[in-house]
């Protein structure tokens, strides 16, 4: 199952699976109780604007397992993470190196989108969005983008 990750790409995975079903876990105990009209949409102040059937965290719920299972499978797929498309020549025995970087930012993009999810939801059951808390992971994956492409790049030059 976890053939070909290191520790590191391992246990991120596994946290942004279990984030995933803990999640999964707590929202299906908890439906019951919710009322039946939730927040729908949210104003930039973060403000509920429309409100609707209780049954949308199904939606959010899927978008959270469709995310994070893609994200997981892209690390078990060999075409995704070996085929990185660089805009420099990579050298005579550097890929598997780069593979590894590759598979490090599906791992880091995978939790961030993981955690973004995660609070979406949460905002959604609250009714109270903060927007800057909400960028936050998603601000997070652009800079492990950026940090996995720069290691990249002095891999390649080295």
């Amino acid at each position: 199952m976890f053939r070909g990750l290191n520790l590191r790409q391992t246990i991120l995975d596994c946290v942004c699976i279990a984030l995933c079903m803990i999640t999964i876990a707590v929202t299906l105990i908890l439906y019951p109780r919710l009322p039946e009209q939730i927040a729908q949409n949210f104003n930039a102040a973060g403000e509920v604007t429309r409100y609707g059937d209780k049954s949308v965290v199904f939606v959010l719920l899927g978008v959270l397992v469709l995310m994070t299972g893609s994200f997981s499978a892209f690390l078990r797929i060999p075409a995704v993470y070996r085929n990185m498309n660089v805009p420099w020549t990579i050298p005579w025995g550097r890929e598997p190196l780069l593979a590894s970087v590759c598979k490090d930012m599906i791992c880091g993009i995978n939790l961030c989108c993981t955690i973004g999810n995660v609070y979406l939801l949460y905002a959604t059951l609250r009714e109270r969005l903060l927007l800057w808390l909400l960028w936050l992971p998603y601000g997070a994956s652009i800079v492990v983008i950026v940090w996995c492409l720069v290691r990249m790049r002095k891999i390649c030059k080295s």
